[in-house]
C-alpha cells in the first residue's frame, strides 16, 4: 500500500526530468524506490514478531464508560509507525482522542521505538445489556519513512458481559457500612426516612435529634435519655418489571426498560445490603422469570443475571397473569415495586384493575418514568401547522397518564412518576419509608 508521501517523493523527481538532469533524476528515483523496497522487506520481517493485545473489562455496566487498551509490543530493532483500527461491538458507542465525525470504528496511531511497548486507549459505553463480542484488531505498519503501509490483522475474540448500572448503588456503600458499624458497638446513625425499630436506651448526646429523647425515662433518671434504633430487617422486597411494548420507548438514549432495570438493581442492592429478602419477577405476555424473595449472595447473583438478559418485547403485558402469580406465591406481606409505564389508556386500565387486588394484601409502588419530552413539547413555539397536532397529541397522552395516576392513588397505591435523573433518590427515600409500613 503506497502512501501519499511516496507519491510526492517520486513527483519531486519530475522536477529533475524537467530541468534536463536525466542522470540525477534516475539516481534520485532509484534511491526513493530502493528505500520503499527496503521498507517493505524490513516491515514484513518485523511484523512477524510484533505482538498485540486488547485489555477490556470483562464485566461492564450499561451507560457506564469503560476503557479499552490496545497494547503493542515491538521486540525488533526497527522503529515502527503504526495505525490501529479496532472492532468494538456495534451496540457500544465509543470515544477516542482523534475521533473524526466520519469515523465508524476507533482509529488510533502511535510511534513504536525499537524494543518497546506502547499502550493506546479509547473509551466505550455499552448501550444494551447482554453478552457482546469484540472483533479483530487491524494494523497498518510502516517505518518513519512512511513510503508504504503493510496490513496486519490480529484475531482477538473477546466477550464482555454488560450488566445493569450499579454506579448509583455503590455511592450508598459507605452509608451501608456505617449502618453495619452499629452492630459492632459503634454509635448508631439515623437514616432519614428509614423504618426504625426501638433497640435500647442510652444517655443523651449533644447532637442527638430531640425526637429521640425518651421523656418517661428522662423523668425517672433525672437526666436526658435517648432512644436507640435499628433498621428493620428481613422484609420482602420484590421488583416486578414489565417488559412489554410500553417499555420499549427511549429516554436519554436508553429504553425505559433499561432505566427500570438500573433502578431495580439499585433498590434491590440496597435491600440486599440491609438484609432484606429480595426477589424479582419479569414478564411480558407471559412470566419470563420468577425469583421468590430470599437472602444471600447466590440470590443476588441470580437477580443480576436475570436483569442482564431481559429485553423489551413488542407485545401486550399480561398483568392479570403476573399479579395472580404474585398473590399465589407471596403469602407474607411484601413491598412490590412495579416498574411499568402509563402512556396507554388500555394498558393503564389493565394495570389499575389488577394492581388493586395486589394492594389489598401487599404494599404496592408503581414506578413510571415521566415523559418529560412530551412536557417540553407544550412549551415550544408553534411554527408549523404540524406543531399544533403534536402538542394536541402530547396533551392527550399526558391527560391519560394523569388519570391513571389518580386512579392508582385512589386505590392506595403509591405512584412514583419521576425522571431518570431523580429516580434513584426517589426510590431510596420511598423504600426506606415503606419499611415502616410492612
Amino acid at each position: 500500500m503506497p502512501t501519499i508521501r511516496l507519491a510526492l517523493a517520486l513527483a519531486l523527481g519530475a522536477i529533475f526530468w524537467a530541468l534536463g538532469l536525466i542522470p540525477f533524476a534516475w539516481a534520485y528515483n532509484g534511491v526513493v524506490l530502493m528505500a520503499a523496497l527496503w521498507e517493505i522487506l524490513s516491515v514484513a520481517r518485523a511484523k512477524r514478531s510484533l505482538r498485540c493485545e486488547r485489555e477490556i473489562n470483562e464485566v461492564m455496566e450499561i451507560a457506564a464508560q469503560s476503557q479499552v487498551n490496545i497494547v503493542l509490543t515491538n521486540p525488533t530493532n526497527l522503529p515502527l509507525s503504526i495505525s490501529v483500527k479496532d472492532e468494538p461491538p456495534i451496540d457500544f458507542s465509543w470515544e477516542a482522542p482523534t475521533k473524526r465525525p466520519d469515523q465508524i470504528l476507533p482509529l488510533l496511531s502511535a510511534y513504536l521505538p525499537p524494543r518497546s511497548q506502547v499502550r493506546l486507549r479509547y473509551f466505550i459505553t455499552p448501550m444494551r445489556r447482554g453478552e457482546f463480542k469484540f472483533g479483530d484488531v487491524h494494523l497498518k505498519l510502516s517505518t518513519p519513512l512512511m513510503f508504504v503501509w503493510l496490513p496486519l490483522t490480529f484475531k482477538l475474540p473477546q466477550t464482555a458481559k454488560v450488566l445493569p448500572n450499579l454506579v448509583q448503588a455503590r455511592k450508598y456503600a459507605l452509608l451501608m457500612r456505617k449502618v453495619r458499624m452499629r452492630e459492632m458497638g459503634f454509635r448508631p446513625i439515623l437514616m432519614k426516612g428509614a423504618g426504625m425499630e426501638f433497640a435500647s436506651l442510652r444517655d443523651y448526646l449533644p447532637d442527638d435529634d430531640p425526637r429521640w429523647v425518651d421523656w418517661n425515662a428522662t423523668a425517672r433518671r433525672a437526666k436526658l435519655v435517648s432512644k436507640e434504633f435499628e433498621l428493620e430487617r428481613g422484609q420482602n422486597i420484590v421488583a416486578v418489571l414489565d417488559a412489554g411494548r410500553v417499555m420499549a420507548t427511549k429516554l436519554d438514549g436508553l429504553t425505559k426498560l433499561d432505566h427500570a432495570v438500573n433502578a431495580a438493581a439499585f433498590v434491590l442492592f440496597i435491600a440486599h445490603q440491609l438484609d432484606d429478602r429480595v426477589g424479582l419477577m419479569t414478564f411480558a405476555d407471559r412470566i419470563q422469570r420468577w425469583l421468590p424473595p430470599s437472602k444471600g449472595v447466590r440470590q443476588w447473583d441470580e437477580i443480576l443475571q436475570s436483569l442482564r438478559q431481559i429485553e423489551p418485547q413488542l407485545v401486550e403485558a399480561d398483568y392479570a397473569g403476573a399479579f395472580t402469580r404474585l398473590l399465589q406465591n407471596l403469602p407474607r406481606r411484601s413491598l412490590l415495586l412495579v416498574f411499568t409505564d402509563l402512556i396507554d389508556p388500555d394498558t393503564s386500565e389493565a394495570l389499575i384493575t389488577h394492581a388493586k387486588l395486589l394492594a389489598e394484601k401487599h404494599l404496592v409502588f408503581v414506578v413510571a418514568l415521566s415523559d418529560y419530552e412530551l412536557r417540553s413539547l407544550l412549551s415550544e413555539l408553534i411554527e408549523e401547522p404540524s406543531d399544533i397536532y403534536q402538542q394536541a397529541a402530547a396533551v392527550a397522552v399526558l391527560n391519560d397518564r394523569l388519570r391513571a395516576i389518580a386512579q392508582l392513588r385512589e386505590s392506595g397505591i403509591t405512584v412514583l412518576d419521576t425522571s431518570p435523573e431523580a429516580l434513584f433518590n426517589t426510590l431510596l427515600e420511598h423504600y426506606l419509608l415503606a419499611k415502616r409500613r410492612l
